[in-house]
């Protein structure tokens, strides 16, 4: 039985250590931060026939990409998965539940125990490894911790229930004053609230949960039950389901009764009571904490591979064929009857007699199992809790000398997943050193963001972008990145010689076993033309496209000018608001607001896209981010580089700089797609010091809110209550602010039943709180409004219209069929940014999935008189480009009528400059007009850099 390890991702800017070991029959995944389902597509590697995930800490950096990977593996034909972790990871599933849901997928969650066992066990066992987890927490609070007495520091309270009397006392089913009482019992009360348990039952709770979030785990339980009650000779006893569950719908939901809470985007018949109130709260055990978090090792053991058979041997000891040989061959000592003469009463006779055999008198000596061990250290405060841990005999033994205990196992690698100043630190270097090399030395592949390089991690879309610089290098940036690290590991002294960076694609093949290689990446063509230091050469074809879109774009400025010069009025907006020499070139409002698609793509990442977050950059006020898709703060390093890290204010405008003007993050809706990405920006906010001038004002809906106050209890966000105090609030703090508060009618209260329904009473829902943030989110933007219109997707989802004081407007769609809503409420809009899902032969295909096609796009921002379309949101279908009808049209500067898909809209004066999304477009308001120009000369880059994988199967 041949396996291996191999790391799909190491640290970057855009990832974190993912480490596979692979079976012939299985695979095990350890941690899936965010990216993890995107690098798979990247890679040589693939995550077929995964059987385990396996996380060393919760929370965004190691478990970012959970939701995505889970429900990806499961389109993909997985339908059973074994999810291991530290305590809480009940607590981070269940907290997923609003928008992670597959209903052929059985979900196994193996919590490990918080602390260390006299006796350790097992935490995963099966027929090809045996996993032992090794917890390690911080020895002292980490010095993030030292906050004084700011709101950051303080526990978040917790929002009562709306349900929730004061009188009722916190029910655990460990408290021995009360009577015995089962969950069942609790939650058919009136009036029950979730976060009213503790204990044993808060964990039944949201194991409850996790079952409905994956209906195949219920499933998958009543099968064993069912199976062991047939060995017992009982009959199960029909009943009514505790839960129906239906096919998930494409269309939103009907109206429901008033007063109806359980909306489920999802379509499940029916949910537990309490499914959308808020989470019993989690604390970690001991010295763990949100801002510091307890890790998981694991310590990961081979199979023992069985000697040769000898059948000679077998043959002399008379064990015939069949079951019995096998047993043996498994390990086990037989005994079985033999014919043998004996004399009895002086005649020799022939008798059977009872023979027992060991499978070491005919089997040979079987190999010694191999050993990994996966280490996750995030600051010298730890090394102590490590080195306890090893000191126990029994884990002690895997760095022994005793030639009995190199009989049972051989270390064969070591990965480290350090911190910053960990690999430094004399007690963990002599650590490292512990493990016994008489035999071979034990490998050390070490990640630690000090001493890694930060290459590209996704170089077919890197690769495209340095061709597409040679087109522009403003509109096409060349993605941040970096060959050297910060420091050399080579300087620190005494480190085993075996030690070495861990990077992406390294393999280790651990029988037979083979020392660490770097598996040449597939295509990747980024960095040695990086390397080489000069422009990539472009084939004869692509070279004439670029001249020919230069040439465009010198004839449509000529144009412009031509038409200035004779009188005629035009709009900035066609004329690309760029000063060709003429001082009557009058400035339009809003040319130098930035435009920045960090993700074009839908559902899920493709190579060349990732899912949905666009930035928008006001000069001299600040920043407001239109989704956060899982890896969008990996995009926005790409983009704009790590600068000088958190801890120094920037004067230039890299990633930290960007987060200190970030004063607003919209989230559309609960789908994963569109708001995966948000916590780990959240995450990341919390690392500048000196901290932000002003908060983050996060406006969304409840469920959005909700998640991230359940994730909380895990990984400190800056989430804060202001009740009431709204001024003066310290920057680092998100605040959060109701969509359905903003809505453009200004409606007096919320909804009271139906889809739109604000599903909670909460005191951070308040109507007039969200409004008063709002006004003072605007003061700091510079904006007259904030507004929100409904619109008609799968689940509740808001666009927003952004108006300036300075006279320009943006309107977004989220995802949506085109609506009315949208076209009323940002009526002249400067700016559309509008989804085009589908293709404009595919119509009804996008009806029933509620999204809009290429041409209903086109059609909403004429209907709404914008100056400027913006399409983005592409299927999966088109990973590179949508389809060349979309490109196909008269001069983008020129009175035109344009047909979309079989309907004609009538002639208007001049129509909106039309633009298509690519990830790290580097657009302004006043240079989108050229956008059309270059789609010939970007296309034809497109269909020279084809590489395996790209022609993607409609999903």
């Amino acid at each position: 039985m041949n396996w291996s390890t191999s790391v799909l991702t190491s640290i970057s800017s855009d990832t974190e250590p993912t480490i596979v070991v692979a079976f012939d029959n299985a695979k095990y995944i350890f941690n899936v931060g965010e990216n993890t389902n995107r690098a798979f597509l990247q890679s040589r590697y693939n995550w077929k026939r995964t059987k385990g995930l396996f996380l060393t800490q919760l929370g965004t950096q190691r478990a970012g990409g959970l939701g995505g990977l889970m429900m990806t593996l499961t389109d993909g034909g997985i339908s059973s998965l074994d999810v291991v972790g530290p305590t809480g990871l009940l607590h981070q599933l269940a907290s997923m539940r609003m928008y992670t849901y597959r209903d052929t997928l059985h979900i196994q969650p193996i919590e490990a125990p918080s602390i260390p066992l006299s006796s350790p066990e097992p935490i995963y066992k099966d027929d090809n490894i045996t996993v032992y987890g090794i917890p390690i927490a911080p020895s002292v609070p980490a010095q993030g911790d030292a906050l004084g007495d700011s709101p950051l520091k303080q526990k978040r309270k917790r929002s009562p229930s709306p349900h929730r009397t004061s009188k009722r006392a916190s029910i655990t089913k460990t408290d021995p004053s009360l009577p015995t009482t089962t969950l069942e019992q609790i939650s058919s009360q009136l009036g029950f609230s979730p976060s009213s348990l503790s204990g044993d039952l808060a964990q039944e709770w949201k194991t409850s949960l996790v079952k409905v979030m994956f209906p195949a785990s219920k499933k998958h339980e009543t099968k064993i039950a069912k199976e062991k009650g047939n060995e017992r000779g009982e009959t199960r006893k029909k009943g009514k389901p505790t839960a129906a569950i239906v096919e998930e719908h494409d269309l939103p939901e009907p109206d429901l009764e008033p007063g109806t809470e359980n909306i489920d985007i999802y379509k499940r018949a029916k949910v537990p009571d309490g499914y959308h109130l808020q989470l019993p709260p989690f604390s970690y055990p001991g010295a763990g904490s949100p801002d510091s978090p307890p890790t998981l090792a694991y310590l990961v053991i081979g199979p023992r591979i069985r000697g040769k058979f000898d059948a000679k041997k077998a043959g002399q000891l008379g064990i015939p064929n069949g079951p019995i040989r096998r047993r043996l061959i498994n390990g086990e000592t037989v005994k079985f009857m033999v014919k043998s003469k004996q004399m009895e009463d002086g005649v020799l006779r022939d008798v059977e007699v009872e023979r027992e055999v060991k499978p070491e008198d005919c089997v040979g000596e079987s190999e010694t199992p191999a050993v990994i061990l996966i280490l996750d250290i995030p600051s010298p405060a730890y090394i102590p809790s490590l080195l306890s841990s090893f000191s126990d005999p029994f884990f002690a033994k895997f760095k022994s000398r005793c030639p009995e205990d190199k009989k049972d196992h051989v270390m064969r690698a070591v990965f480290h997943i350090l911190g910053d100043g960990v690999l430094e630190d004399e007690r963990y270097v002599q650590f490292m050193n512990s493990f016994e090399e008489d035999e071979g030395p034990v490998h050390h592949l070490v990640a630690s963001r000090e001493h890694c390089s930060d290459p590209v991690t996704f170089t077919s879309a890197a690769f495209n972008q340095l061709r597409l610089n040679q087109l522009d290098e403003s509109m096409f940036p060349i993605p941040q990145f970096s060959l050297q690290p910060r420091k050399d590991m080579s300087s620190i002294p005494h480190l085993p010689q075996s030690a070495q960076i861990m990077v992406t694609n390294h393999s280790i093949s651990m029988r037979p076993f083979k020392a660490p290689s770097v598996e040449t990446p597939v295509q990747d063509c980024f960095h040695p033309a990086i390397k080489a230091e000069k422009q990539v050469l472009l084939p004869p074809w692509t070279a004439k496209k670029f001249e020919a879109a230069r040439k465009s774009i010198e004839a449509a400025r000529r144009r412009r000018k031509r038409r200035r010069s004779v009188g005629s009025v035009q709009s900035d907006a066609e004329s690309g608001s760029e000063s060709s020499g003429s001082s009557t070139v009058r400035s339009r409002p809003g040319r130098d607001v930035g435009i920045l698609p960090l993700g074009t793509g839908s559902a899920m990442p493709t190579k060349y896209r990732n899912v949905s977050s666009t930035l928008i950059s006001i000069p001299n006020w600040g920043n407001v981010l239109l989704d956060a898709g899982e890896g969008t703060w990996g995009q926005l390093v790409r983009q704009f580089g790590l600068g000088n890290g958190p801890k120094v204010a920037s004067s230039g405008n890299d990633i930290w700089q960007v987060l200190r003007d970030l004063k607003c993050i919209f989230i559309s809706h609960i789908h994963a797609d569109h708001h995966m990405g948000l916590a780990t920006l959240l995450a990341k906010r919390r690392l500048l010091d000196p901290p932000p001038r002003d908060p983050l004002y996060l406006v969304s809906i409840r469920a959005v809110h909700l998640y991230l106050r359940e994730l909380s209890d895990v990984q400190n966000l800056g989430i804060v209550d202001t009740e009431g105090t709204e001024s003066g609030l310290p920057g680092s703090s998100v605040v959060p602010i109701m969509s359905e508060a903003l809505h453009w009618k200004q409606f007096d209260t919320y909804q009271a039943s139906g889809m739109w329904q604000i599903g909670g009473s909460e005191p951070w829902l308040d109507i007039q709180r969200s409004r008063r943030l709002a006004h003072t989110m605007c003061q700091s933007l510079g904006l007259d409004a904030f507004q929100t219109v409904d619109m008609y997707h799968r689940t509740r989802c808001y666009g927003t219209v952004l108006k300036h004081t300075d006279g320009w407007s943006i309107a977004f769609s989220g995802d949506t069929l085109p609506v009315n809503t949208l076209v009323q409420a940002g009526k002249d809009a400067t700016v559309l940014i509008h989804e085009a899902t589908m293709a404009d032969d595919q119509e009804d295909l996008a009806k029933s999935k509620a999204h809009s096609t290429f041409g209903q796009a086109i059609a909403t921002g004429k209907r709404m008189n914008a100056e400027h379309t913006l399409l983005t949101h592409f299927s999966a279908r088109y990973p590179k480009m949508p389809p060349s009808s979309v490109l196909a049209g008269p001069d983008p500067g020129e009175d035109m009528t344009e047909r979309a898909g079989s309907r004609s809209y009538p002639r208007r004066k001049r129509d909106p400059v039309v633009a298509v999304a690519f990830d790290h477009l580097n657009l302004t308001i006043g240079s989108m007009w050229k956008v059309m120009h270059y789609l010939p000369a970007v296309e034809q880059s497109f269909h020279d850099t084809v590489e395996d994988g790209d022609e993607m199967e409609p999903v």
